[in-house]
């Protein structure tokens, strides 16, 4: 139940910046985030891409534990797995989609040398 309370509010937050004229890129530039990654393809982490990739904001690579099934990437973005981070430039975010599980996300990049300070996740932008 927390799990979907947690969502509703960042989506919620989401579609008032929407209603708003306001884009995930442009808060993402509001945050100084100009270059990321996103951690998690499919359902909201499409609609985080198709938010952002009109902007100025540079989507690098999207991060996926099922990253085989995306073997041609998605929409000319490279679809990447966690052994793959060394490809990820220093100055990148990874902004991850799948909020309930931030922390355990967090533990991955962790151990795949992403430092701390690299991770935003959606409801830290809206």
């Amino acid at each position: 139940m927390e799990q979907f309370a947690y969502v509703h509010d960042t989506l919620q937050k989401w579609l008032q910046h929407k209603v708003q004229h306001r884009s995930l890129g442009q808060l993402l530039l509001e945050k100084e985030a100009m270059d990321i990654a996103i951690y998690g393809i499919n359902g909201i982490g499409k609609l985080v891409y198709d938010d952002i990739k009109n902007t100025d904001v540079k989507v690098h690579f999207f991060i996926d534990k099922r990253y085989e099934e995306y073997r041609g990437g998605y929409d000319g973005i490279p679809v990447i797995g966690i052994e793959q981070l060394c490809l990820i430039a220093e100055n990148t975010y990874i902004l991850a989609t799948p909020e309930f599980y931030f922390r355990e996300i967090t533990d991955d990049l962790m151990k795949g040398g992403i430092p701390l300070e690299r991770f935003i996740s959606l409801s830290m932008v809206v």
